[in-house]
């Protein structure tokens, strides 16, 4: 079996790891005790690396046409990661009151007033995005309304597109073409994935930037000429530097990995790592000096430390870590059911990665042998000999998002859409992981694909679900209201989402009947499964209060809020005085 022969073959036989050469990177790092001393290179192809030979193997066996099914299946599953996000988006999931903040920020770009939230500026996340949001908004609005934000969340496809074919590509460096396939066939149908990818969220767009990073150093590694390893290393740079001018929490998983690199010269050079994170942080530095030339470094520095100290953990003002949180395991139990497939992935991922760094480590050390007469490696070393430094790149990659994700979930602000920044990754190690597992025979062969299949086929239940169920109750409720009710009343608000779009309505906030006494509000929204999970300013006593004393005007039920309820102060059920007996204003 040749070389190139690794990356041929069907889902049924991927890689058989006794019949993989020795110096294949997936082989070497998991039976490093098979690297034996490369060949000596052939007189007249010093700079042709081991890909280019590979490729001529396989084109002289055919491998144009399988070349050929590859596109073809690779752009049919962009398309259907595209389709499968945009069926029913704007009804398959609830509004996120970040959505708002985040499309309020992209119609002051568009606007022209720059990064503000609500007439205030806004530097708790950099402005990249929004900026981008800006272009997709023809007309800025006054006010924030719910089918404002929800137009805004096609911009996502794009980057859902975009991100199922860089999964496949960073796959591919290290895997055959179907198991790389399968990487992508993965995020385009992981639920947790989809739903992210289907809102006006920063992940979808952050990972972009991450995954394109990781596949230009990969790509760098494997060239035989220094102009063009420095080249691709400073996209890679660059495309970091754009995550986290996206979102800052991109460093954990770009920053952290180089620093790995940097300590023990795995996957790159350290005068590599250091220059990629010279350029990423260059990226940064630029956004920076474009706060100072617009007078707004007070803010930026206000909120970018904020935000910071919650990042590392010093303060715990949001997320499963913080007092007032709903328990992490209660919120995984409760979600279960809709993302147990995903839950599974990453544990499977978590478990492989963990496994591939306790024994792969050897294999990625640079050895005395790889070395020039001066205790450095020669130039071209890792191309010329196909020595894996794609798969320690990956590696070290893995090691830094794992240590990231680790050190968050301990100490740092832990929320639900961290963990998109290890569902992602699991994809391109579930790869791995079907490469190595394709070896077994008889039914540990038989029991992979039905896992596989069995995965896959609750993935798209999950999906089919989902998008056909509606969970839009804010959307339904501001309807209701703008069609029933007079814009002059006062309305108090016992959840956090409905204040930022329901403007004309006087907007308070309700913790308690005395609350809305006080404000004059005629009206009370509340939701039980927000209220219920500590997450609105409503307590589950306060929400039983109103069911059991005034009158019901409106409901909307959905997987998110639960019941939104509308209730009318005015309409007692206990003969009490009502709340607001005075004329709307």
């Amino acid at each position: 079996m040749t070389t190139g022969a690794a990356r041929r073959g069907s889902f049924a036989a991927l890689v058989p790891l006794r019949e993989q050469p020795a110096r294949d990177p997936i082989t070497r790092t998991l039976h490093p005790d098979r690297d034996h001393e490369p060949p000596a290179p052939v007189p007249g192809r010093s700079r042709r690396t081991i890909r280019e030979r590979r490729r001529r193997e396989e084109s002289a066996a055919g491998g144009r046409t399988r070349r050929v099914v590859f596109w073809v299946l690779l752009a049919a599953l962009c398309a259907g990661t595209v389709a499968l996000r945009a069926w029913h988006q704007a009804s398959a999931y609830e509004l996120f009151m970040d959505e708002i903040q985040y499309a309020d920020v992209g119609n002051s770009f568009a606007a022209g007033h720059g990064p503000e939230l609500f007439g205030e500026p806004f530097f708790l996340h950099p402005p990249l995005l929004f900026a981008l949001f800006g272009l997709f908004i023809d007309q800025p609005v006054d006010h924030m309304t719910v089918p404002f934000v929800l137009g805004l969340r096609p911009i996502e496809l794009g980057f859902a597109a975009a991100n199922v074919l860089l999964v496949v590509g960073v796959a591919r460096r290290v895997v055959g073409p179907w198991a790389a396939l399968l990487a992508g066939l993965v995020y385009a149908l992981d639920p947790f994935v989809v739903r992210f990818d289907s809102r006006l969220m920063l992940e979808a767009p952050m990972m972009f930037g991450t995954l394109a990073g990781i596949l230009a150093l990969l790509v760098a590694v494997d060239q035989p000429s220094r102009r063009a390893r420095f080249a691709w290393l400073a996209v890679g740079g660059l495309a970091w530097g754009i995550a986290i001018t996206t979102k800052s929490t991109a460093a954990l998983i770009t920053a952290f990995p180089l620093l790995i690199m940097i300590v023990t010269s795995w996957g790159l050079r350290r005068k590599e790592a250091v220059g990629v994170l010279a350029i990423q942080c260059s990226v940064y530095a630029t956004y920076v000096v474009w706060v100072l030339a617009t007078g707004n470094i007070g803010p930026w520095f206000e909120q970018t430390i904020a935000g910071t100290l919650r990042a590392i953990g010093i303060l715990k003002q949001t997320g499963f870590n913080s007092g007032h949180a709903p328990s992490f395991v209660d919120r995984l139990l409760v979600q279960g059911v809709w993302f147990f497939p995903s839950y599974l992935l990453i544990g499977v991922a978590c478990t492989y990665a963990s496994y591939l760094l306790f024994i792969g480590w050897r294999s990625l050390r640079v050895t005395r042998e790889d070395r020039g007469a001066h205790g450095r490696r020669t130039r071209g070393a890792h191309a010329l000999r196909g020595d894996g430094d794609d798969l320690g790149l990956l590696t070290c990659w893995l090691a830094g998002v794992l240590g990231a994700i680790v050190y968050t979930f301990g100490l740092g602000e832990v929320e639900e859409q961290t963990f998109y920044l290890l569902a992602v990754p699991s994809t391109v190690v579930v790869a791995m992981l079907l490469t190595q597992m394709a070896s077994w025979q008889g039914a540990g062969r038989t029991a992979l694909t039905v896992v596989v299949t069995l995965v896959l086929t609750s993935s798209a239940i999950i999906w089919f679900t989902l998008r056909t169920a509606r969970d839009d109750t804010y959307l339904q409720l501001v309807e209701y209201m703008y069609a029933n009710i007079d814009v002059q009343n006062e309305v108090a608000v016992g959840e956090h989402t409905a204040q930022f779009v329901l403007p004309g309505f006087g907007i308070h906030e309700l913790t308690s009947v005395d609350d809305a006494r006080a404000t004059f509000s005629r009206y009370a929204v509340v939701s039980t499964e927000l209220s219920e999970l500590g997450l609105a300013p409503a307590s589950p006593e306060l929400v039983d209060e109103l069911a059991r004393r005034y009158t019901l005007v409106f409901t909307a039920h959905g997987r998110t809020a639960g019941d939104l309820r509308l209730y009318d102060l005015n309409q007692p059920l206990d003969g009490t005085p009502p709340v607001a007996p005075g004329p709307p204003r």
